[in-house]
């Protein structure tokens, strides 16, 4: 099989990265670019053998030194007057036979074995900051600021500019949406209910904000614009 692949696209597709892949089954084909989603609008995949994996951005807002101070404190975020994130939700259903691979294993960070398991990433998420009320337990919610180093198989964008680099981020967890605890953080997308906590850092001026995921031979754009934001 070919692909025929314009310059607009080849560029775009080397923005994001030929490494974005998630698992054997889910993959093939040729990228496609133009499936793009909102708020509350679900992206579908289907593998070879049936399964589906379902993603839906249900929820999003804006953190800053004025707005949701209880979530920055939770979640450890530095924010002050110069820094401004943005959170949101992305309920996921896996219904393949297998978990699907959330952070890349291709590469290592100085505090992350790239052959990593669930333990080390739950140990390294929720290991608080030195200073930071450190106590000799791990805190109930993970340390954002240590999520945001990890390179994910999601990519993000504000105004295009890529914030991969140490300035976006992704927990996966089970159970009850908005309390992720540290036995539910994984390396992998489970199979059945899970849900993603996405933290990135935005600029003052930010038009539109993109998530990027690339599966079964199809890229989708999960898009926010201020007038989304809570």
């Amino acid at each position: 099989m070919s692909c025929i692949i314009s310059r607009r696209n080849f560029m775009r597709g080397a923005g994001v990265g030929a490494l974005v892949l998630a698992t054997g089954s889910l993959l093939g084909g040729c990228t496609k670019f133009d499936a793009e989603y909102g708020l509350g609008q679900k992206a579908s995949w289907t593998d070879s053998k049936g399964g589906t994996l379902t993603m839906l951005m249900t929820e999003a807002w804006e953190v800053t030194a004025n707005q949701h101070a209880d979530f920055a404190e939770n979640y450890q975020l530095k924010v002050n007057k110069t820094q401004r994130y943005i959170y949101f939700r992305m309920e996921v259903n896996n219904n393949t036979a297998q978990p699907i691979e959330l952070y890349h294993r291709r590469f290592g960070i100085d505090w992350f074995d790239p052959e990593y398991n669930d333990e080390q990433v739950r140990k390294a998420f929720y290991t608080w900051e030195k200073g930071n009320g450190e106590d000799g337990t791990l805190p109930t919610y993970p340390n954002a600021n240590k999520v945001v180093q990890v390179p994910t198989t999601l990519w993000a964008y504000n105004n295009g500019t890529n914030l991969n680099s140490s300035s976006f981020g992704i927990v996966c967890y089970t159970g009850t949406a908005g309390q992720p605890r540290q036995e539910n953080t994984y390396g992998s997308i489970p199979t059945g209910l899970s849900y993603l906590d996405c933290i990135g850092q935005i600029t003052e001026n930010m038009q539109t904000f993109r998530l990027v995921y690339r599966t079964a031979g199809k890229e989708v754009n999960f898009v926010l614009r201020p007038s989304d934001l809570g």
